[in-house]
Parts: C-alpha cells; sequence; structure tokens
C-alpha cells in the first residue's frame, strides 16, 4: 500500500527561473525507509519541505492515503501526519531544551 505519493511535482524559488524539481514522481509504501540521497543544492531539503507540506509545489501533487495534502489543507496536513526533524534545530535560543519540546504542547 502507497502512503505517500508525488506525481509530477515541479518547483522553483521565486527568484529563480531555474526549476529546483520538475516532473518528480515517486510512491513511498506503507512499512519502506527511504533515504533521499544527492549532492548539495540538487532539492533534497526542498522535496522534503514539499512532503511536510512546508511549501506548495507549482505543479502536480502530493497524495497521503490516495489524498491530496492540499484538499484538507497543509497545517492539518502537518499536524496529524508529519513529523519533522530540522536540519538546523530550529530551538529558541533562550530556552532549555526541555522548554523548547514543553512549548509544542502548550
Amino acid at each position: 500500500m502507497d502512503i505517500l505519493e508525488i506525481k509530477n511535482v515541479a518547483y522553483s524559488y521565486a527568484n529563480s527561473k531555474e526549476k529546483v524539481l520538475s516532473g518528480v514522481n515517486q510512491k513511498f509504501e506503507l512499512g519502506k525507509f527511504y533515504a533521499i540521497v544527492g549532492k548539495s543544492g540538487t532539492g533534497k531539503s526542498t522535496l522534503l519541505s514539499l512532503l511536510a507540506g512546508l511549501d506548495k509545489p507549482q505543479t502536480g501533487k502530493i497524495l497521503f492515503k490516495n489524498e491530496d495534502i492540499q484538499n484538507k489543507g497543509y497545517s492539518n496536513h502537518r499536524k496529524n501526519n508529519i513529523s519533522l526533524v530540522f536540519q538546523n534545530y530550529n530551538l529558541i535560543d533562550y530556552l532549555s531544551p526541555i522548554e523548547n519540546i514543553r512549548l509544542v504542547n502548550k
């Protein structure tokens, strides 16, 4: 069973004509592990941002359990379906790690 599917997704940054991603298609099966690897600047983080609903594809669709994540809303998708670990931590500097975690639960 496919849990996540990317259909013909394309994305480029606002100030660039060059597409970071173009015509991306991929299915992800439930229970399998996947790795996204490649050189710096090839769109790995952009793809993860799109899958998490942090960014919107300019063309194509991202399906979670066969439904376009746009239909129920990107914030709803993040809240109910996705967990993220950011590579640059995104912690509030003046709070301890425990306080940062507790902040999420408020």
